[in-house]
């Protein structure tokens, strides 16, 4: 599946998100955590921690919209995608 991704709000910008544009990205699967664990995929894992918490969810001060929808259910990982989505991951840690 491809959709269009960008990452705001972190301190040092992950690769291929220098510029903080939206950039295209193919992955295996249909959710929104098939998509996070694309990203964070050969991350730095200090970075990792503003995507995924410690028991493999995702942080509470991660903000996710799609197509410009806040999306803010306690069920987001499962969250399908679809082709073409645009997707925002807004890190504003505490």
């Amino acid at each position: 599946m491809r959709v269009k991704a960008r990452i705001i709000g972190l301190s040092r910008p992950i690769p291929g998100f220098e510029r903080q544009e939206e950039i295209p990205i193919e992955f295996a699967g249909e959710s929104f955590m098939d998509l996070l664990l694309q990203v964070c995929h050969g991350m730095d894992p200090a970075m990792g921690v503003f995507f995924l918490d410690g028991q493999g969810g995702i942080p509470a001060d991660l903000t996710v919209n799609i197509n410009g929808r806040a999306v803010t259910d306690s069920n987001r990982a499962n969250l399908r995608l679809k082709e073409g989505d645009r997707v925002e991951m807004i890190s504003s840690p505490g």
